[in-house]
């Protein structure tokens, strides 16, 4: 009977599951999309049951639908979005959670830096709107009813579905390190200086190694699941560091672009440099405990993608990508001299600003939409070339790129023109993240003896596109560009 590793991307938009084989090949994959509430004053929240449900449904799925039997899931681990602040009443029910992308704890973050600028010294990461941390502050003091009420804050979107499966409350170094309140070189939390900001230190969750055993299925989770009670399951790890594994990024140097809702560029470091701390930029821990993950953070990706195809596209619904697609192929690169800043939902990297704001300049009596939906894709595409740059990761060596974005042509080839590299879709993208995230469970399992064999045997390299960048763009570019960094 073949043995399988489950994984679960919990993901900003979908959840993603499959079935891994000893080889590390995929078998029945499934996508369960969820809801995001958006609110005013920068409220973004997610219904954390949501995700229950789509994980419940793959399940069941392939139990009933692929014939697959329980007892041949030896293994269940997780990656998910980070940086969430997912609260576990004392009945044991979840509030809505507070994704990354909420900036409503802006005052809060400004109070944290003014009152305590040691804690970003200490954990080796900045504080922002979307720091965890500042957020707690802020429910302390807008719903405290809603802080009091709460056992155990939880940080990542696989950390309530782990809790759910086992009753562990846990996370993983990689999510802790976006806390504001783990230290990253030691992987541990700083109680002494955080629980001076007012919030309860017994209300974090235990810090757990990714390939650690967080708990086994209890029987209510079976029963609801029809996952085998006793299955073990990991603590899993955060989505940044599963992606880099995805992307095959293990050893110090190498780098990848993710391009989902939101974004980033990151590259990978050996050891915390000390003065690293005050950049901006996430330190997260990778999962080889000897390396740093230096991240750049967007929350202007993909969903600007979508606003503009939703404005601009014509047609049914269904097809606005495709119609997108098409408007953007009939627009010559440089978009008649349009230039558009992307920043539609405040923004963290290279502006820290979350009140910061979209804009088109360079319209004229010339300018046709297809130049306006180019101009979309070229202001995200200067955006991630700013963020690499600040990264020091300017290269010509080829750049892997992952995440749902990368379904778009058209967004892959100005990224290769403008970032003046060859840019790589792998055939598997749409599962990358998912591909790291089964790493701990195959050396759990003794099916690689760490993650640079499983990197080397596993990761998917042949079958991927290769987009080459048109050398006749790079002047184009090079003076829109810097037009963009005076806007």
């Amino acid at each position: 009977m073949t043995g399988y590793a489950a994984v679960f991307d919990i993901g900003t938009t979908a959840i993603k599951g499959a079935l891994v084989k000893k080889d590390a090949s995929f078998y029945s994959e499934q996508t369960v999309q969820h809801e995001t509430h958006y609110e005013s004053d920068g409220i973004v929240e997610q219904n954390p049951n949501d995700w229950w449900d789509g994980v419940k449904y793959i399940a069941q799925y392939w139990w009933m639908e692929v014939g697959i039997e329980p007892d041949q899931v030896v293994m269940i681990s997780f990656t998910g979005q980070m940086e969430d602040v997912i609260p576990v009443s004392r009945e044991n029910t979840a509030n809505r959670a507070i994704l990354y992308s909420d900036t409503r704890a802006g005052e809060e973050a400004e109070w944290l830096l003014e009152q305590f600028p040691e804690i970003v010294q200490l954990t080796g990461n900045p504080i922002s709107a979307a720091t965890p941390l500042a957020k707690l502050v802020q429910m302390k003091k807008s719903k405290r009813y809603k802080y009091d009420d709460t056992t155990c804050f939880l940080f990542s979107s696989k950390d309530y579905i782990v809790y759910r499966l086992t009753g562990i409350l846990a996370t993983d170094p990689t999510t802790g390190a976006t806390t504001g309140m783990m230290n990253v070189g030691a992987r541990k939390w700083e109680t002494d200086v955080f629980s001076l900001t007012g919030i309860d230190v017994g209300k974090l969750p235990n810090l757990l190694d990714a390939a650690n055993i967080a708990g086994y299925v209890h029987e209510q989770a079976a029963l609801e699941t029809g996952f085998s009670s006793d299955t073990p399951v990991l603590c899993g790890c955060g989505d940044a560091v599963a992606s880099a594994i995805g992307a095959g990024a293990v050893t110090s140097g190498e780098s990848y672009c993710y391009i989902g809702t939101t974004g980033w560029i990151a590259g990978i470091q050996d050891g915390l440099k000390p003065e690293s701390a005050a950049d901006g930029h996430f330190k997260l821990a990778h999962l080889l405990h000897e390396a740093i993950i230096s991240v750049a953070p967007l929350l202007n990706a993909g969903n600007v993608y979508q606003w503009g195809a939703n404005t601009f596209a014509e047609g049914e619904e269904d097809d606005k990508f495709n119609a997108f697609e098409a408007l953007i192929s009939q627009a010559e690169p440089g978009s008649n001299g349009v230039l558009f800043l992307p920043y539609l939902q405040g923004e963290r990297n290279p502006v820290n600003d979350p009140q910061a704001k979209g804009s088109f300049w360079g319209i004229s009596l010339e300018t046709k939409k297809c130049d306006l939906a180019r101009a979309i894709i070229e202001g995200i595409c200067f955006s991630l070339r700013q963020v690499m740059e600040v990264l020091n990761l300017e290269s010509d060596d080829v750049l892997t790129a992952v995440g749902g974005g990368t379904k778009s042509a058209s967004w892959c080839q100005i990224l290769a023109d403008i970032l003046e590299r060859p840019v790589r879709i792998s055939s598997e993208n749409e599962y990358m993240s998912a591909i790291g995230a089964v790493s701990p469970a195959f050396l759990q399992l003794g099916w690689a003896s760490d993650y640079r064999d499983f990197a080397e045997r596993f990761i998917e390299i042949p079958g991927s596109r290769i987009f080459e960048p048109n050398q006749d763009t790079f002047a184009m570019y090079r003076e829109m560009y810097g037009r963009y960094l005076k806007m």
